[in-house]
């Protein structure tokens, strides 16, 4: 089946491929599909790849309170929370150090090791869903784990989040050191929030890109970096909407999910307040655990499968940028204004 193909008499009239709409479902419908992957897309989300959402709000908040700390600012209450703990741990002595230093270790590399694992398995079965149009046995993924294709993966996200890292931390360091009372400091702060959003936004596409490069086509870090940047270079603008349509799309299904949490909430809410009302102890540490298990429960199904979307729609996105003749909105407007 063709999703992104259009006719020559359209192309002749310069009429773009309708690629967002059919990639959009498409990859919806793969994610409701492979609900077998749900488990591994809620680890691999962990990861931060594919979406903009964070860079976003640690980029408003560098431009609303420069002077804040940069812990604070990229770790959110948990940098906060680490820092102020290893404080503690630091001054109640050298046993207390060792301890808390290798337990942090084993969670830190035992968490490491499930998140790429899981990016590794959703990149191949959602290469073969995409691709292929097949479903991969779990024997199947079990048997496309290589350690260097993890390794490699591993690579490319510490590659990115570095550099993510480094441009925001760079654009928060001139903001904080900006002279308040410079006459353009206002000006001078949104062009730096701007600048540095943008490169972090197109760092994350390059991301994707590479990550499935790697992941998929089982090529090295360093071709797979070329090959993102060469599919980005070769449709900068496509990769551009498509990431907006991610995070648009990411944001309603985060919509629909705090109005279904709402829903779910009401009848458990209700029962609650009846047990108060009949001083039923039981009762209501039952609804308690009732309720905050199927919160959990309602909240892994719905991370799952809005990181499979993610996922999904990035690697029909790399497919389509390497052979689908196709225009971007944005250059079809302005095209449409020229020539009138």
């Amino acid at each position: 089946m063709v999703y992104f193909s259009y006719s020559r008499r359209n192309m002749k009239r310069g009429i773009p491929a309708p690629i967002y709409r059919p990639m959009l479902w498409r990859a919806l419908k793969t994610a409701w599909q492979n609900k077998e992957l749900w488990p591994f897309a809620l680890f691999a989300g962990l990861a931060g790849s594919g979406v903009i959402v964070n860079d976003l709000l640690q980029q408003a908040q560098i431009a609303l309170n420069p002077k804040d700390n940069l812990i604070t600012m990229f770790g959110g209450s948990i940098g906060t929370f680490v820092q102020q703990y290893a404080k503690l741990i630091i001054s109640s002595g050298t046993n207390n150090i060792i301890y808390t230093t290798l337990g942090a270790l084993i969670i830190l590399f035992g968490g490491t090791f499930l998140v790429i694992l899981c990016q590794q398995l959703l990149l191949v079965a959602l290469h073969k869903a995409v691709h292929k149009k097949i479903r991969l046995t779990s024997r199947e993924l079990l048997h496309s784990l290589h350690h260097h294709h993890f390794l490699r993966i591993l690579g490319v996200d510490l590659l990115f989040h570095v550099l993510i890292f480094l441009v925001l931390g760079g654009g928060a360091t001139l903001m904080r050191n900006l002279p308040l009372d410079l006459p353009a400091a206002g000006i001078i702060t949104v062009i730096l929030a701007a600048g540095t959003l943008f490169i972090a936004f197109v760092l994350n596409i390059l991301t994707m890109l590479t990550l499935i490069a790697v992941g998929e086509e089982r090529v090295n870090i360093i071709n797979g970096v070329l090959e993102g940047v060469d599919r980005f270079l070769r449709h900068p603008l496509v990769a551009c909407e498509t990431a907006l349509l991610v995070f648009a799309t990411n944001l309603c299904l985060s919509v629909l999910y705090l109005f279904g949490l709402c829903i779910l909430s009401i009848p458990i809410g209700l029962l609650f307040a009846e047990a108060i009302n009949q001083s039923a102890l039981f009762p209501m540490i039952l609804i308690s655990f009732l309720g905050v298990l199927s919160a959990a429960i309602f909240t892994i199904i719905s991370a799952g499968f809005i990181t499979t979307f993610t996922y999904s729609i990035w690697t029909l996105l790399a497919e389509q940028l390497d052979r689908a003749p196709f225009t971007s909105r944005f250059h079809h407007h302005i095209q449409r204004r020229l020539t009138r």
